[in-house]
């Protein structure tokens, strides 16, 4: 243990060296101006829970709060759209209403976390008629037409996070501005965070419309060459184009609608923080989930990208940060905060990466998740002076 420990000091020493060095600095970050906790919906199931939350966060110096209200194509909070969820009954309080007020008093911004195309994952039927699942079949990400909803299930993969709607689906964006839309108009929500902006994996997007607007769109069938196996294809420069054309127009699907999304905000709650959870490595996101998050930033669509750098490895973790470093410009590396785990590895794990951050000059650093935080008391202790003073002193 204590090897490992020395390597990991060693390692962060040598970055302070070399990022000290290669970018001119005059010296460390000393704080983190942005110090983000994602709220996973549990802890929105009662007042004294969320009365808990926000003093947790307090207590230990978080100033932005990423509350999920929309986790699998329903609202934890009054909606017209979308159904309320099935483990809660939101005649009694509205959790979206009673979070942002105790946190507002509190000092402590508040992001609206919302899934985006992901929308279910249990075995059992969505019970609301008004679920988008039940409501609009015909728009998840699949590869049969009118299909039952075991039959939708089916297609699930291992480890598969649930049913996704089609992003290129020609309904499917409007539905979803419509679903932000209603959050902005009606909540004094400080930031929109959309999870779940991606395609399922890279062979997904055979959604029967879509494919039929494709067609009707680039003049191609795609059916033609999802069909055919692609190692037999190489070298072929026409299915070659084809599949660069497929590639490009899913990544364009996502794109649109975080494009939309920035312009849905700028008419309605300007001052509100876009941010969006995404693939830390660039080329990963980029070509198997099209999701193309350095352009986001670049264009301005997004105030924040948060790179979901969860490996419990400190030399992956810095990997992830060395392709942001060699791709995005420094100007725009200032809309990175950076996302780290809590669940999956030891507080001082933890407390190593969030000090690489640091180190690394982005400006601050998003934790997940508070519910695995308050399974162990003792996990917030180590972080604690980073968490206050953004010290390098040990714990």
């Amino acid at each position: 243990m204590f090897k490992k420990i020395t390597h990991i000091r060693a390692a962060l020493l040598v970055a302070l060296c070399f990022f000290n060095t290669t970018e001119g600095n005059s010296g460390l970050r000393t704080t983190f101006e942005y110090r983000g906790l994602w709220v996973v919906r549990d802890a929105l199931l009662s007042i004294r829970s969320i009365d808990e939350t926000i003093q947790f966060a307090k207590e230990n110096n978080f100033n932005h709060l990423f509350v999920q209200i929309r986790g699998r194509g329903d609202a934890f909070y009054r909606s017209e759209f979308e159904p309320e969820p099935e483990i809660m009954d939101l005649q009694f309080y509205d959790p979206l209403e009673y979070i942002l007020a105790k946190a507002h008093q509190n000092g402590i911004m508040v992001h609206a976390w919302m899934n985006a195309y992901v929308v279910w994952s249990s075995k059992k039927q969505p019970t609301s008629e008004r679920h988008v699942v039940n409501k609009h079949k015909g728009w998840m990400d699949g590869t049969k037409e009118n299909q039952t909803f075991e039959e939708l299930y089916a297609l699930r993969g291992p480890n598969d996070e649930g049913l996704y709607l089609a992003p290129h689906h020609p309904e499917v964006t409007p539905y979803l501005l419509s679903v932000f839309r209603e959050v902005l108009e009606k909540y004094d929500v400080d930031g929109l965070h959309l999870d779940y902006i991606r395609y399922k994996d890279s062979e997904y997007g055979k959604n029967p419309e879509a494919l039929n607007a494709y067609t009707k769109i680039m003049g191609e069938n795609p059916k033609v060459f999802l069909s055919v196996n692609s190692d037999m294809s190489q070298g072929d420069p026409h299915f070659t184009r084809q599949l660069t054309n497929w590639s490009e127009y899913r990544r364009e699907s996502i794109t649109n609608l975080v494009k939309k999304t920035n312009e849905l905000i700028n008419e309605v709650r300007p001052r509100t923080i876009f941010s969006a959870s995404v693939k830390p490595d660039l080329y990963v996101a980029r070509n198997r989930y099209f999701q193309e998050w350095d352009v986001w930033i670049a264009a301005g669509y997004l105030d924040w990208a948060m790179p979901m750098n969860y490996s419990t490895s400190i030399r992956d973790f810095a990997s992830k940060i060395e392709i942001i470093y060699d791709n995005i410009p420094s100007k725009y590396r200032q809309k990175i905060i950076m996302g780290i785990s809590t669940y999956n590895q030891p507080g001082i794990d933890t407390l190593d990466k969030m000090r690489y951050t640091r180190m690394t000059l982005f400006p601050g650093f998003c934790l997940f998740s508070y519910n695995s935080l308050i399974d162990n008391p003792n996990y917030i202790k180590i972080l604690h002076k980073e968490l206050r003073k953004g010290s390098l002193n040990k714990p």
